[in-house]
């Protein structure tokens, strides 16, 4: 038996009026978090929310916890940052209670799609995942995560996207006794945008008595391949997780997005792996691949559009030129146009200057 289904996620809604200042911003959060817990009834769902400044999702510094419950649902926002939007984090627990008790109370299940659908009946704000993980779990089909771990390794196995590239990224593991039970396939740093991780579900519900673990001792072996989605492959999702009518095209979009990025194929005959091609026995159609821009193209405009509104270098200008005023501003660039000279570029941004410099000359600026 092969299961798909959606882990955790975590949703950013952003005003459609933006705050003229700080000052404005935390009514407006209110405001905002308050039309959320009206159209998504989290809180009849889940239970009371409580206000905290502790255990809320990174980088923020306002929120509310279902403090007293056995899962992690939280809505944060910070109260100096406006472009972080409104956080909205279930955790996989969470969800599955979400969709539990929702149809308990309404008499009618609820997938993802669905919700982003009741939540985005507001002219308040937009609505946007930042993170999705999507699982395909195998019950009682025979696979093992060390022998899979190993074929990789060996070279056995290899790794591409659905456009037939070699996928290759990082592979690491978590064995002991000279047995995988866990390993990954990308970084598994904070900026990543995405990471597979391949693991004995069974084991980690039985060690930990985990929330499945009635569920898991029932099978011989479960085996979870569980991508994790963020950034502008999240978004991706999101835009399509809004044009979804029934849970078939679902099931579809979190298979095609997961075997977009990750296809198991033998180095030696070039044809795919039984256990991938179960994987994409369960779509009905090739519905979904991630948009993914050519870097020749986007690779200067998307830094550009990161130092303008990701990376924290206009609001340190802004607070400099409060503080200090205008020569305070000019003083701050000047110090920086002194340090850029003293910046020494690595092997890839050397790489890619031989690569791309001809191409944006005749391109011309990016910053027009």
């Amino acid at each position: 038996m092969l299961d798909v289904q959606i882990d955790e996620f975590t949703l950013v809604l952003q005003a459609k009026k933006r705050p003229t200042s700080i000052d404005e911003w935390t009514m407006i959060a209110q405001t905002l978090i308050s039309e959320f817990i009206r159209l998504s009834d989290v809180e009849s769902v889940l239970g009371e929310l409580d206000y905290s400044t502790n255990s809320l999702p990174n980088g923020y510094n306002q929120g509310l916890l279902c403090n007293d419950a056995p899962y992690y649902f939280a809505i944060a926002f910070h109260t100096d940052f406006i472009q972080m939007g409104v956080c909205i984090k279930f955790s996989a627990h969470a969800w599955m209670r979400y969709r539990e008790q929702y149809t308990v109370l309404f008499g009618q299940s609820i997938q993802l799609h669905e919700l982003l659908l009741n939540v985005d009946r507001t002219d308040l704000y937009t609505s946007r995942l930042s993170r999705i993980d999507i699982a395909i779990d195998f019950i009682n089909e025979s696979i093992s995560v060390d022998t899979i771990y190993n074929q990789i390794s060996k070279g056995n196995h290899i790794v591409k996207t659905a456009s037939g590239r070699r996928n290759l990224s990082d592979l690491s593991a978590l064995t002991k006794n000279n047995k995988t039970s866990t390993f990954y396939l990308g970084s598994r740093s904070k900026n990543i945008r995405a990471l597979l991780r391949v693991y004995d579900k069974k084991k980690e519900q039985v060690e930990t008595m985990g929330t499945r673990y009635k569920e898991a001792i029932q099978y011989n072996n479960w085996i979870r391949f569980e991508a994790v989605f963020k950034g502008s492959y999240a978004h991706d999702i999101s835009d399509e997780l809004k044009s979804i009518k029934s849970d078939v095209e679902l099931k579809n979009l979190l298979v095609s997005a997961l075997t977009d990025r990750y296809q198991f194929y033998s180095a030696k005959s070039n044809k795919l792996t039984a256990y991938s091609k179960s994987m994409l026995n369960l779509l009905d159609t090739k519905s979904f691949m991630f948009n993914s821009p050519s870097p020749r193209i986007n690779l200067l405009e998307q830094s550009q559009q990161h130092i303008l509104n990701g990376s924290g270098l206009f609001p340190y200008l802004f607070k400099i030129q409060h503080i200090w005023g205008e020569k305070g501003l000019k003083d701050c660039l000047t110090f920086l146009h002194n340090e850029f000279n003293y910046y020494e570029p690595n092997n890839d941004v050397l790489l890619w200057l031989k690569k791309y410099s001809s191409f944006y000359k005749q391109q011309g600026y990016p910053f027009n």
